[in-house]
């Protein structure tokens, strides 16, 4: 049976299973996203409270478990470091665990995207703003997977962006020179540089949102996030 000992891990999710058990969803640099069952983790022993403790959610922890099949079983977990996210950092740290789950393979190696993920929980509890550090998350993701935006230059002129002129995106081309004719659902030259220049600020800031949810739309599909709408709800009781 396969085994695999002290693996660096981040906790994205866990949910019950069976009487007592928990699905725990798992992101580590060299086995990717994965998932274990954790026994007895809902029981009332004693024997799993530090596994309890260290199976929250933006935790790094020390990973064992073993198993040939899909769903793996936890051997032993330990607890390196805690992310501790509140108020609307929380929310964000949920959106971006779940495009994670949403948008990886299992079993699928991404340690270059575990440094993105680590990268942005630091700016997320360091107080860093969190528009720009989503923006920052979002776009270095859809990178690593292949979908990186060019800043600088129309995908299908190969033509440098003039900060006078406008562009829109296309699902398949990525930003391309917008038709006279169009006055919505474009983007400005300037705001495309300056977030080239990794300037998030003024104009360019709601820029890089549109520009982000239209990029993961077509990874995304139809299904709504949880966490947004988590957050939606959130906000109105406030």
């Amino acid at each position: 049976m396969n085994r695999v000992d002290g693996e660096a891990c981040f906790v994205l999710h866990s949910r019950p299973y069976r009487d007592t058990s928990a699905l725990v969803n798992f992101f580590s640099p060299n086995y990717g996203r994965f998932t274990c069952v954790a026994k007895g983790l809902r029981g009332g022993g004693k024997s799993r409270q530090s596994w309890r403790a260290n199976l929250q959610a933006f935790n790094l922890v020390s990973v064992s478990w073993q198993g040939r099949s899909e769903l793996k079983s936890l051997l032993d977990v330990q607890h390196q470091a805690s992310y501790c996210l509140q108020g609307r950092a929380l929310f964000c740290g949920l959106y971006v665990n779940e495009l994670l789950e949403r948008l990886l393979h299992q079993h699928d190696p991404q340690a270059d995207i575990f440094v993105l993920y680590t990268q942005c929980l630091t700016r997320l509890i360091g107080g860093v703003e969190l528009e720009e550090s989503l923006r920052r998350f979002e776009f270095g993701l859809l990178e690593k997977l292949g979908y990186g935006l060019n800043f600088t230059h129309c995908n299908r002129s190969g033509q440098a962006f003039s900060p006078d002129r406008f562009y829109i995106f296309h699902p398949d081309e990525g930003l391309i020179l917008a038709d006279e004719e169009v006055t919505t659902s474009r983007f400005s030259g300037e705001a495309l540089l300056q977030l080239a220049s990794g300037d998030f600020s003024g104009d360019a800031q709601l820029a890089a949102k549109r520009l982000s949810r239209l990029a993961l739309h077509g990874l995304l599909g139809s299904k709504p996030l949880r966490s947004r709408a988590l957050f939606t709800a959130a906000v109105k009781v406030e």
